[in-house]
């Protein structure tokens, strides 16, 4: 075949691809729109029955009847995102032991227990009329002690002394709890201010090592693979059309929202817009 013909059958071949036939272009045009992209709402919390991290705060009981009346009105606030899904941090392994609590808790045959799982997990999943909650934790061990002995022990004195502020404000943050509601505290653990010191600790911890040794930068390389795993359980488990609540610890919060605002699937929401005090609409007069 000659160029000139060659051309001629690509142009053909090339319109012929690019123009739709009669049917598919009566095809396109009743076909349904695209549903909206899921919607994810990261609610980062303190573990209210303690945890193992390596910093270690205190707080009060959440079974106090003070504590009951402000976990309600916290899940009345997030019953107005009328969630699917409900998402926690509890391994995917334990996932039928956990479902298994919750349907005893539903029927009435079970009471909640002093976490963040069940005091807001299980309470708005019942409330919403849902079957079940997702596990979608991935457990990895962040060995921040090792890089903390590191440093003290090469004279890293500015990273060392750094934890221990760190620690302090943390404790700090958690005596604020005892003058504000779970809610308004909850409403600070989930600003972009307290996002922004967790990553900057962290990114702090990245840099402590010397020439080949990166014992920060491995911690922390390890912090962003468990979460980019956590965040794959959490987008596996969503349906188009799901608005996705997710309950997880507070350090977390960060690259969960970001992993969700930068994927072309999902859409994150903003926590902030169910946990703010309710403005009164003024009456007209």
């Amino acid at each position: 075949m000659k160029s000139s013909s060659l051309m001629r059958a690509s142009v053909v071949l090339a319109l012929a691809c690019s123009s739709p036939s009669p049917l598919g272009a009566q095809q396109a045009r009743s076909a349904p729109a695209t549903l909206a992209r899921p919607q994810v709402l990261i609610l980062g919390t303190y573990h209210m029955g303690g945890s193992s991290d390596y910093i270690q705060t205190s707080t009060d009981d959440v079974l106090s009847p003070r504590r009951q009346r402000e976990i309600e009105a916290l899940v009345n606030a997030l019953a107005a995102f009328r969630p699917t899904k409900i998402m926690v941090e509890a391994p995917l392994a334990h996932d039928s032991a956990l479902n298994a609590r919750f349907r005893r808790y539903a029927a009435g045959q079970d009471t909640l227990r002093r976490n963040e799982i069940d005091q807001i997990g299980f309470r708005l999943a019942k409330r919403s009329g849902h079957s079940r909650v997702y596990a979608i934790d991935y457990s990895q061990d962040e060995d921040i002690g090792r890089v903390v002995g590191w440093a003290a022990q090469h004279g890293d004195t500015g990273f060392v002394n750094g934890v221990q502020r760190f620690g302090a404000r943390l404790q700090a943050q958690s005596d604020s709890l005892r003058v504000l509601t779970i809610t308004d505290y909850l409403r600070r653990l989930n600003s972009p201010a307290e996002d922004a010191l967790g990553q900057g600790a962290y990114l702090r911890m990245a840099r402590v090592g010397r020439d080949s040794t990166y014992v920060g930068a491995d911690v922390v390389a390890g912090r962003y693979a468990r979460n980019l795993k956590i965040f794959a359980n959490l987008a596996r488990l969503t349906e188009p059309g799901d608005r996705v609540l997710v309950i997880y610890g507070a350090s977390h919060g960060k690259l969960l929202r970001d992993f969700v605002r930068e994927s072309p699937d999902l859409q994150v929401v903003d926590t902030d817009r169910y946990l703010a005090p309710r403005r009164a609409v003024p009456q007209r007069r």
